[in-house]
């Protein structure tokens, strides 16, 4: 029995879409806008700032490893974005 990496990657993607985006709208998470673009100015404590970045950060590199994985980043952001919303 085969493992999936991409099927996987993108399940664990999705839930921490899915759970961003609850606090903020996600569209396509790059590493070059920041969490704090995407954050704005929302007033959060500061365990909840930092588990919030480190999901964002997780996010971000689970989308690079699922791209490289199909070889599109667009398609890794589709297939996630998919995912998390059939979630």
């Amino acid at each position: 029995m085969a493992i999936d990496s991409v099927r996987l990657l993108t399940d664990s993607a999705a839930q921490l879409w899915r759970r961003l985006d609850q606090i903020r709208p996600m569209t396509a998470p790059r590493s070059d806008e920041g969490f704090d673009a995407w954050l704005g100015v929302a007033q959060l404590d500061q365990g909840e700032e930092q588990a919030l970045r480190r999901d964002y950060r997780r996010l971000l590199t689970l989308i690079d490893e699922i791209g490289t994985l199909v070889r599109s980043r667009s398609r890794a952001l589709e297939l996630v974005r998919e995912e998390a919303e059939q979630g």
